[in-house]
């Protein structure tokens, strides 16, 4: 990336920020809070009012929970925030010559990188809460599921945001798949859990393994499937490329549709 764009990506990366958490009365608070109220109502609901069974005796449903809530969000608010990129900076993108990705790229990382440190702080609550010590081969799995969480993202914000300037409906589909696949993706529940016919295909879903990975990175309640994380992170960059060759095709025409 020349030095130029890069000082571009950062300009873009802080008016994220300001743009997700200026003017609001808790600031960069709501990194935490939001999500840690999520959590607290998906525990009540689901540990208090219909108990959810975990896996592992060992393993308290908050916790549980909180390790499959906050790599999902931090993957579909990268997805959300990415789809509607283009239509945000049409003018940007009209006046400016620089590539249009640029601004999807700048979505999807500021998100990550937001939501990740939430995820850090959420990490540090459970660390001296919960009595939580993942192993150093642990903290790996993590940043691994991460990464492959991130790829996905940024894969799928690409594409979306294509077909968001040419469909305008395109967004709000992505908020219904998203709500969808937070019920395929094992975030409430174990896939052990689960009949096997239902598991098997659940174990179709490539976000499957990563939120399991991190999960079990993080807990040492369960091996971490290092097989099915990598065959998802293969997907993942293969649907990167499958959004380079769309932009390619259908990034000329734009500007026509902006």
């Amino acid at each position: 990336m020349p030095f130029a764009h890069r000082a571009v990506l950062g300009e873009l990366l802080l008016r994220e920020w300001r743009e997700r958490y200026q003017g609001s009365l808790a600031g960069g608070a709501w990194l935490l809070l939001q999500p840690l109220l999520q959590l607290l109502v998906l525990a009540f609901v689901f540990g208090s009012l219909l108990p959810a069974r975990v896996a592992t005796a060992d393993l308290a449903f908050p916790v549980f929970l909180a390790l499959g809530l906050f790599p999902w969000l931090l993957f579909a608010n990268a997805v959300n925030r990415g789809t509607t990129s283009y239509l945000d900076h049409a003018g940007l993108i009209a006046r400016v010559p620089l590539p249009p990705s640029l601004y999807v790229h700048a979505r999807v990382l500021a998100s990550v990188l937001i939501d990740g440190f939430g995820l850090l702080l959420v990490l540090l609550v459970l660390l001296l809460g919960f009595g939580l010590r993942p192993t150093l081969a642990g903290l790996v799995a993590a940043l691994a599921a991460t990464a492959v969480l991130a790829l996905f993202a940024l894969a799928l914000a690409r594409i979306a945001a294509l077909l968001q300037v040419f469909v305008r409906d395109c967004a709000a589909l992505v908020g219904q798949l998203l709500g969808l696949g937070f019920f395929l993706t094992p975030v409430l529940y174990e896939r052990a859990q689960l009949p096997a016919a239902f598991a098997g295909v659940l174990a179709l879903n490539p976000l499957a393994a990563p939120i399991e990975a991190l999960r079990h990175g993080l807990s040492g309640h369960a091996a971490v499937p290092w097989m099915a994380l990598g065959i998802s992170a293969l997907l993942a960059l293969l649907l990167l490329l499958g959004s380079l060759a769309l932009q390619r095709r259908a990034g000329r025409h734009l500007e026509d549709f902006l």
